[in-house]
């Protein structure tokens, strides 16, 4: 039998291939698109304390501000007036092994063209880090936006939150976290971070039921330590039976040419169950090459459409 020292290194050794592979797809997929000009930066806000060295660049964020007028930074004129934006927090996706805010720059610095501040963040990744490591990091992201929402310039009423995939999953269970005082209740971790309910959120091409997908995905191995206490497994594989009516409004959506789209019927089913208002959206039918977070191809007419109705769907 393989030490636990030994599955780690192994579990590294299988998400650094894959991490490779995704790596160079993406990399093709962003080539030659530039940032936008009209969009501000604030870059690598150290948001958690951090125990290692390693652990350092895990627990950076930026964040984006729109800037209209070329010759004059509005953001920060703006701030000035005591301005305050509504905020966008990105969730980034990757099977909870991949990603990074700067796999996520082109795609959020574009949202931040609608009126938003929009946050953009790194957080721990499995096998290293295994859960609830990155879940922590979401907890300490806005924990942290609500203690400096005045530094930043941020309207902490107005918070709105997007993930894809894996960061869908992270979103929909920070959404019940802030919601439900009986699954607060399962997590040891700081009781001092501040939580705050999103007013919306979208979900795009995630995972809920995740019980189910650990039945068929390598990455939950990575994710899921398999020594795990009893308590922490429930806090993860039942997430959805938390969910309470005070869950946000939502814009959920896949494409039908991902091969994760079946994930995306338990969450429409439980948002109907609790009354929940929410829009639902499919697309791809008009484009195969629409497949998995589509949205994040900025080439993408599809992508565009459904990340202008997310936008308004947020409001401003």
């Amino acid at each position: 039998m393989l030490s636990e020292e030994n599955v780690l290194n192994h579990y590294i050794q299988q998400a650094n291939q894959k991490r490779r592979e995704w790596a160079q797809s993406d990399a093709m997929r962003d080539a030659g698109i530039k940032e936008p000009e009209n969009v501000k930066k604030i870059t690598d806000i150290t948001y958690a304390e951090s125990e290692t060295e390693e652990e350092k660049k895990w627990h950076l964020m930026d964040i984006y501000y729109p800037c209209f007028d070329r010759q004059r930074d509005k953001a920060d004129a703006d701030c000035g007036q005591n301005h305050r934006y509504p905020v966008i927090v990105s969730v980034h996706g990757g099977g909870w092994f991949y990603g990074d805010k700067e796999l996520y720059k082109l795609y959020t610095m574009t949202l931040a063209e609608y009126g938003f501040a929009v946050v953009n963040f790194n957080y721990r990744l499995s096998p290293e880090y295994p859960y609830p490591a990155g879940f922590m990091d979401v907890c300490a992201v806005m924990d942290y936006l609500m203690k400096h929402a005045e530094q930043y310039c941020l309207d902490m009423e107005r918070v709105y939150m997007v993930g894809d995939s894996a960061g869908a999953q992270l979103v929909s269970q920070y959404s019940i976290y802030a919601t439900s005082q009986s699954y607060r209740e399962l997590f040891s971790f700081r009781s001092d971070l501040q939580y705050v309910v999103p007013k919306k959120v979208a979900l795009n091409c995630g995972i809920y039921d995740v019980g189910s997908l650990a039945l068929e995905d390598e990455a939950c191995d990575w994710y899921i330590p398999f020594y795990m206490a009893r308590k922490e497994a429930i806090s993860f594989f039942r997430i959805l039976d938390y969910m309470t009516k005070d869950f946000p409004e939502t814009y959920l959506m896949l494409s039908v040419n991902d091969s994760l789209a079946k994930h995306t019927a338990p969450m429409k089913q439980k948002l109907e169950e609790m009354g929940i208002p929410f829009v639902y959206r499919e697309f791809g039918r008009d484009e195969p090459a629409d497949v998995h977070v589509f949205h994040l191809n900025l080439r993408s007419d599809n992508g565009r459409v459904a990340n202008r109705e997310e936008m308004e769907f947020f409001g401003t």
